[in-house]
């Protein structure tokens, strides 16, 4: 047994046998929790309560930006789009394309929906191509 093994043994507390299992478990050192390491984009996010506005103080965004918490995408979607092309600022056109993208759907559930449609032709087909009828 190496010096180190003895100094862990030595320094482990004997479980008292007549304790519950839950007391012995108890007895032993705990390990301190590991540091979670922060996700780039949480890096980059400003913290919680912070009243600042992301964009550009434009009318526009605001109103757009306002749209955007109640729901009201169809808007969003149409005055977005045109404020990208026709925006005097690079800000409030960035603003806009950056809402936009906010409102897109994740590039992973569109695929993940279409193969779920093409499996579920592809076995509709197969069903109803080999002759099986209804009971």
């Amino acid at each position: 047994m190496t010096d180190t093994e003895q100094a862990d043994t030595d320094a482990r507390p004997e479980p008292d046998p007549s304790s519950p299992p839950d007391a012995q478990a108890d007895a032993e050192p705990r390990r301190p929790p590991k540091k979670r390491r922060k996700r780039r984009d949480e890096k980059a996010a400003p913290p919680p309560g912070n009243d600042a506005p992301a964009g550009p103080r434009d009318p526009e965004i605001e109103r757009l930006e306002q749209a955007f918490e109640r729901g009201d995408y169809a808007l969003v979607r149409a005055e977005a789009g045109r404020l990208a092309k026709e925006a005097e600022h690079d800000d409030v056109r960035r603003a806009a394309r950056a809402l936009l993208r906010r409102i897109d759907p994740d590039p992973l559930a569109v695929v993940l929906l279409l193969a779920a449609m093409a499996l579920l032709a592809f076995l509709a087909l197969w069903y109803w191509s080999h002759g099986h009828a209804a009971p």
